[in-house]
């Protein structure tokens, strides 16, 4: 969830005898000794050991990443309830979603999630567990649900130095894991893996400017988050790689002076893409640049962005976007 752009600046109860989960993780998950397939699963989840009993049956995803990776690994017959919806679910996935019950349009009323007694709640922000989410994970575990925070979006004190695609996948791998279908995690993957090969393979090396939203200080895609990774997996060149963090604000000098082969520009409901090109258009140096000159855009969803299933089409449409370019 970035609807604000607020998370990336620093984004009666059944009771099951599981740990709570910290949030998003690099290490495989495990199989705890003498565990079959769907038996207790020990993993660390942002620094903080978890074990999970058994598989939950009544789980709720908090953010769309989330909602899809569950979607996509089958396992909307767990699901008892959904959230939080940047762009409209993927069309793969769209009949799967319909029979989850939607809980609220953003993050539910604590008291809302209270009343669907989940054993199992799964967000891709920590936000989702903040003071306008559902409350302290913490107390949750009292509660006896356990819960789950994807990787890239813990908290700052746990974040990854630096998000890569293998981290996306240790997410799938985990949470597949958590429902005993790790077969499942590993089609997957493989499919995944399988297209951004023939993507980058199809692509071509350029110089390429992330441009995430502000006119006046432009936001952009830094070394360290998604726009890095989706860039890095395309085989482009980040014209901002030095800068820490996923995102960071710069200047139009600096654009000026990097003069991108490309420009991705990051299209949502509140900042569009299209607005973004009336702006280069009219701006009277960037007007000037030959990406803007010659309309090298490449527009990209912002639910892409997201850690997640999602992140192959972005590096499947930068590729294209390249190739289509001539840059």
């Amino acid at each position: 969830m970035r609807s604000s752009l607020s998370w990336r600046v620093t984004a009666p109860l059944s009771v099951l005898f599981v740990l709570l989960a910290g949030c998003g993780a690099t290490d495989a998950p495990k199989a705890a000794p003498g565990a079959s397939a769907g038996g207790p699963v020990t993993l660390a989840n942002c620094g903080t050991p978890v074990t999970i009993a058994k598989p939950p049956t009544r789980a709720v995803t908090m953010n769309q990443p989330a909602t899809e990776i569950m979607l996509a690994l089958g396992l909307q017959d767990r699901m008892i309830g959904t959230a939080y919806l940047d762009d409209a679910i993927l069309p793969e996935y769209a009949a799967a979603y319909a029979k989850v019950p939607v809980l609220a349009k953003e993050y539910p009323a604590k008291e809302k999630l209270l009343d669907t007694e989940p054993d199992f709640v799964y967000a891709s922000f920590a936000s989702a567990f903040g003071t306008e989410g559902v409350g302290d994970r913490a107390e949750w575990q009292k509660l006896g649900v356990s819960s789950y925070v994807s990787a890239a979006g813990c908290p700052k004190e746990t974040r990854l130095a630096k998000l890569a695609l293998t981290d996306v996948f240790t997410e799938i791998r985990e949470i597949a894991a958590v429902f005993g279908v790790p077969d499942r995690a590993e089609q997957l993957i493989a499919e995944q893996q399988a297209r951004i090969v023939k993507a980058k393979a199809s692509g071509r090396d350029a110089k390429v400017l992330w441009w995430d939203a502000g006119t006046d200080a432009p936001s952009v895609g830094a070394c360290c988050g998604s726009p890095g990774m989706i860039m890095a997996e395309a085989g482009v060149t980040n014209v901002f790689a030095e800068l820490t963090g996923s995102w960071a604000d710069s200047s139009w000098e600096a654009v000026v002076e990097r003069n991108p082969d490309a420009i991705v520009l990051i299209d949502a409901s509140w900042d569009p893409a299209a607005a973004k090109k009336a702006f280069l258009a009219k701006h009277a140096t960037l007007k000037d640049l030959p990406a803007v000159k010659n309309q090298r855009f490449i527009v990209v969803p912002f639910s892409a962005t997201s850690a997640g299933v999602r992140n192959v089409l972005a590096v499947e449409a930068l590729t294209a976007g390249l190739a289509k370019a001539g840059s």
